[in-house]
């Protein structure tokens, strides 16, 4: 793990908490690419350096869980490589994965989260404030505006923001002591083969 530097989170601040990537300057530890091993007992084997490692290796494992790229993910800690990695996978239907990336991503922070106590330290110490990608490259898992923008826009306007959303659901769960399940590859394997026969 990198030097951890303590975030700056105010107690009585009701503002969104901005992050996108890894910048100090910001609460980077939400990043999906925040250096942070954390194991899943469904893949026993693995130890993952961080939330995207996680991400595109179980993309792989839905679509194409014996191909090279599968391997190839696991071997590979750097998170642009992940991502380009993960572009590369088998057999993709990009219907299947939007059914199934939210709670995969969910359950890859839960356990990033749970298995890294300084993190989930700082992550309650957001409270109840919003948790917001601030990505200006990214209108699915961020809003597509960069920090200095994302206020003074309409919020109309802002994207999905689903990475936020998850680690807040998290956070939730965290807090109140709850599992975020799962997500059960068999059953997707045998959805994904139906959907490309």
């Amino acid at each position: 793990m990198t030097d951890l530097q303590q975030p700056d989170h105010q107690q009585n601040d009701t503002s969104p908490v901005y992050f996108w990537k890894t910048n100090p300057a910001n609460p980077g530890y939400l990043s999906q690419w925040y250096p942070s091993p954390f194991t899943d007992p469904t893949h026993p084997t693995a130890t993952f350096a961080n939330a995207e490692q996680y991400m595109m290796f179980s993309k792989a494992a839905l679509f194409a869980p014996d191909s090279p790229i599968t391997k190839q993910i696991l071997s590979t800690t750097d998170p642009r490589k992940l991502k380009s990695l993960g572009r590369k996978v088998h057999n993709f239907r990009e219907v299947v994965w939007d059914e199934h990336k939210y709670a995969i991503v969910r359950r890859g922070n839960w356990l990033k989260f749970t298995q890294n106590e300084q993190l989930k330290e700082w992550l309650l110490e957001t409270g109840e404030r919003e948790v917001v990608e601030a990505s200006p490259l990214d209108r699915v898992w961020g809003i597509g505006f960069a920090e200095d923008r994302a206020g003074s826009v309409s919020r109309e306007l802002w994207g999905e923001n689903l990475l936020g959303k998850a680690v807040m659901e998290v956070r939730s769960a965290v807090r109140e002591g709850r599992e975020i399940a799962e997500v059960v590859f068999s059953e997707v394997e045998k959805e994904v083969e139906g959907k490309l026969s």
